[in-house]
């Protein structure tokens, strides 16, 4: 039996970054929530590795449809921003 498949149809760089946008928008509103609100009130820090594990697994749920997207975004900013790149990352 012979497997097809069908290459993906790669997204510009705006369209790639308009279809995370929504779900970018969701993380920076849960760590804003962490700086201001549960770091800084300490009758929270008690509960805060089990709320940022909590934190942790809904961003993966969140995030795991757009893996591929995410990660075809970062590489074409690296590749045009040179000088973000750590040193002795592998290219």
């Amino acid at each position: 039996m012979t497997i097809h498949r069908t290459p993906l149809d790669p997204l510009s760089p705006l369209d790639e970054y308009l279809a995370v946008q929504h779900v970018l928008r969701q993380a920076r509103l849960m760590e804003r929530f962490f700086e201001d609100f549960v770091d800084e009130n300490p009758m929270l820090r008690p509960h805060l590795p089990e709320m940022h594990c909590a934190y942790m697994d809904m961003l993966n749920e969140q995030l795991a449809p757009y893996a591929l997207i995410l990660a075809l975004a970062i590489t074409e900013l690296e590749d045009a921003y040179p000088e973000i790149e750590r040193p002795g990352t592998p290219r």
